[in-house]
């Protein structure tokens, strides 16, 4: 085993654009590219291995192939990869949306729920995201703003700034608003309740499908979030995200549990069993858990998950 590249994943999207390609050394398939997934085992969208003896297979054939070896004590025997890992250009307004908890998901459509955290890459001038409601909005004021498009009036619109970190737990009001690139590390699922979409049209010229009851099911009105994204680091039950900055060298261990590292930006190496992996900013790198001891060498700002 060593440290595995994939092939990014890009999606398409109305809100999409080519700015991925200018922060980072890729070329992208066209002008409107919203999400690259840089390492999924969803079904339809397994993340393909570019790099050493296992380049071609994709991350659920080794799984099923090298479970131990990758995932340690954190297998779960049968399971898919646990995380999602995407970059998100949000060149235009995202949806307002909600995410279900794993309670609700389960029952719903079966899969898991969806809490996710994002870093800022890098934003235009007073870039802002909806995270969150106002205090003490009810479920009946929601509703009320929803009848009346008066959404906006509800939700928190707050700045951010390249190198915030946000969490975005289930049940949580968000969107991405236009001009924020971010990294995002989520539960292994896609599953999106839509609320307010700016009235725009699909491929098929229809207005985009909104889910409002199924969203007022899962919204949180009672706890929200605090907006102090001035954190280098982010625990939940799911993940931890931690921000690295490297100058030089430093020494890490697997200690029997995957790592994946996302380079924010510069270049340097990872160096195991007396072989050396290059590494540039936007690659994303699965390191397995039977790799144990290793080295990180350069100038680099990297994401460590787990």
């Amino acid at each position: 085993m060593y440290p595995i590249k994939f092939k990014p994943i890009y999606k398409e999207r109305i809100w999409g654009g080519n700015n991925l390609e200018k922060i980072f050394p890729r070329e992208l398939p066209s002008r409107h590219i919203g999400e690259s997934w840089e390492l999924s085992s969803r079904m339809n969208d397994t993340s393909v291995i570019a790099n050493g003896m296992l380049a071609g297979m994709n991350l659920q054939q080794i799984m099923v192939e090298y479970p131990e070896e990758i995932m340690g004590n954190k297998l779960v025997s049968g399971q898919h990869f646990p995380l999602l890992i995407k970059i998100i250009d949000a060149n235009d307004n995202l949806s307002i949306q909600v995410h279900p908890s794993d309670e609700y998901a389960d029952e719903g459509v079966g899969e898991a729920g969806k809490t996710e955290a994002w870093y800022v890459v890098a934003t235009k001038e007073q870039a802002r995201i909806v995270y969150g409601l106002k205090k003490d909005i009810t479920k009946e004021d929601f509703i009320k703003a929803v009848e009346s498009n008066t959404l906006r009036d509800v939700v928190k619109i707050v700045p951010v700034k390249a190198g915030d970190m946000v969490l975005v737990p289930a049940g949580t009001v968000h969107a991405l608003l236009d001009g924020v690139i971010v990294y995002e590390v989520q539960q292994n699922s896609d599953t999106t309740y839509r609320v307010y979409d700016y009235d725009r049209v699909g491929a098929n010229g229809n207005r985009r499908e909104l889910h409002i009851s199924r969203a007022l099911e899962v919204i949180n009105f009672t706890e929200q979030s605090s907006c102090d994204f001035n954190v280098s680091s982010i625990n939940c039950q799911y993940f931890s995200m931690d921000k690295l900055i490297i100058q030089g060298v430093i020494n890490e261990k697997t200690n029997n549990q995957f790592i994946i590292y996302c380079v924010i930006t510069g270049t340097g190496e990872i160096i195991y069993d007396n072989l050396v992996e290059p590494l540039q900013s936007g690659e994303t790198l699965l390191i397995p858990a039977c790799l144990g001891g290793f080295s990180i060498n350069g100038n680099m700002e990297l994401l460590k998950i787990t």
